[in-house]
């Protein structure tokens, strides 16, 4: 589990000699969100892009019937969300994106930073696959998340009574066959930190922190 009583020491702020992108990245499970709030405890001016908001407004704006809709919601999210750190360079914000970053997020990302003449940074999250996919299990279920994410359908206003009517869960060998195809734990854009989040308990966060600040 997470070190609950880890504290960030803010120190004095880092002056980037451009603007940075920090693109948090790893397959799901890996804990992106923890470490998203610990890096802007530390890194309070970043400006915080998950795209998972993103499609997470479509899903409560339109709504899906079955994959295929929701496949085609995901696409018009991604659109949005490139409009919208493409507002945020133009903009001058640091800008610190949450997502698990793959080949489909990369062309368009590389064409933004050269265009602005960003920074760009990548926070790699890793653990072993049956490790990863248990954590996304057990978060899924305990843990306050958009339906939108967990079903096949989904309308907003839409309630889960019965866990067992999640279809949206992928089983263990589609999660891994996901991380293969879609190389979460090879994506890397500009300078790359890699974490182990193997064992929360043993992840050094203010090193991780220092080194996210000697690479702005």
């Amino acid at each position: 589990m997470f070190n609950d009583h880890f504290e960030v020491k803010k120190g004095s702020e880092i002056m980037p000699t451009k603007h940075s992108l920090i693109l948090l990245a790893g397959a799901p499970g890996t804990g992106k969100g923890y470490t998203a709030n610990i890096i802007r405890q530390a890194l309070p001016n970043l400006t915080y892009a998950p795209l998972d908001m993103y499609k997470e407004h479509i899903y409560d704006e339109i709504g899906f019937d079955n994959v295929e809709q929701k496949d085609a919601l995901d696409e018009e999210a991604r659109q949005r969300y490139y409009r919208a750190i493409d507002i945020m360079m133009a903009n001058g914000k640091n800008i610190l994106g949450d997502y698990p970053f793959s080949y489909k997020q990369k062309p368009y990302l590389t064409k933004a930073a050269a265009a602005h003449d960003y920074n760009v940074i990548t926070v790699r999250l890793e653990a072993p696959a049956q490790v990863l996919y248990d954590r996304q299990r057990a978060r899924d279920k305990e843990e306050p998340r958009h339906l939108g994410h967990l079903m096949q359908h989904y309308h907003f206003g839409d309630k889960l009574t019965d866990e067992t009517k999640l279809d949206g869960m992928p089983s263990f060998e589609v999660y891994q066959r996901r991380l293969t195809d879609r190389g979460y734990d090879k994506f890397e854009l500009g300078k790359l930190i890699r974490l182990d989040v193997s064992d929360y308990s043993k992840i050094n966060y203010e090193q991780l922190i220092a080194e996210i600040k000697n690479a702005l």
